[in-house]
């Protein structure tokens, strides 16, 4: 079991850093910090026939933007949980700006999903975005969500994965995976743990197409407001995403067949 006081501590240090977090966003927009801000946020939560009063329980969620637009949008309730300090107190700033009705449907809390019990049968839908590349041991994670669903309810996840066969991974992608702490899983292989949990229904995609479609826009966005950037933070911030995304492309590969990959994952509990 990974121990939460270090991984917390490794987040908040590092990939998470507060400056870390703001640059982010500079790519992903106003409260977002994975792939696609906004655009995809629209469009994940749309397919996911949410309804006024169900509660979500957001796995990751970092700066706050899926919550609050699900909050806003479509009236749920969002437990959001993260290990990284520097997130939540950024996800409760904004919350802040919120009507109080919003508010009242909207709760951040720092915990590791890995260790808590939450109740059977307590959440309608459990949603989590470009998160669990940091939890090694997903067959206890996925048994978990399938109890905390309600029967009917829907699972959705976006999240880094690999390739299928390990003998083609580089040196590279090999430290990029030991330096970030992540443990990726090929598409399948998710797809097969999320069976063995109990799941019905299950869609497991390889969207690493798409992902490099979004990482393209961001990249030119972020070249394109290089000068606005450079006003807010230093040559080294920028040269550090430039040359992030322009790494992550590279693994993705033209074609979306690379090393490193984007899942797109949705089950029931029947």
């Amino acid at each position: 079991m990974q121990n939460s006081t270090a991984v917390s501590q490794f987040l908040d240090e590092n990939q998470y850093s507060e400056n870390s977090i703001r640059r982010y966003e500079f790519v992903f927009g106003r409260t977002f910090v994975s792939t696609g801000g906004l655009q995809t946020t629209e469009e994940f939560c749309s397919s996911l026939n949410l309804k006024p009063g169900e509660i979500v329980l957001d796995v990751g969620v970092g700066a706050g933007g899926s919550a609050l637009y699900m909050a806003k949008k479509y009236g749920v309730h969002v437990k959001g949980v993260d290990l990284s300090s520097n997130m939540l107190n950024i996800a409760e700033k904004y919350k802040e700006e919120l009507p109080k009705d919003v508010q009242s449907r909207l709760q951040f809390v720092k915990l590791d999903v890995t260790t808590v019990e939450f109740p059977n049968n307590s959440f309608d839908v459990i949603y989590s975005r470009d998160t669990l590349m940091h939890i090694s041991d997903k067959q206890t994670l996925f048994k978990k969500f399938y109890q905390w669903l309600r029967p009917g309810g829907r699972l959705f996840i976006t999240d880094y994965t690999r390739g299928e066969d390990e003998n083609t991974y580089s040196a590279e992608f090999k430290d990029y995976l030991a330096n970030r702490g992540y443990y990726t899983l090929p598409v399948t292989t998710y797809g097969s743990i999320l069976q063995k949990a109990g799941f019905q229904n299950i869609s497991a995609n390889d969207e690493t197409k798409l992902f490099v479609e979004i990482l393209e826009i961001e990249l030119d966005r972020l070249r394109t407001n290089k000068v606005e950037f450079l006003k807010r933070f230093t040559p080294k911030d920028y040269s550090d995403l430039e040359d992030g995304w322009t790494a992550k492309l590279r693994r993705c590969g033209n074609t979306g067949k690379g090393e490193q990959r984007w899942g797109l994952f949705k089950a029931t509990k029947q």
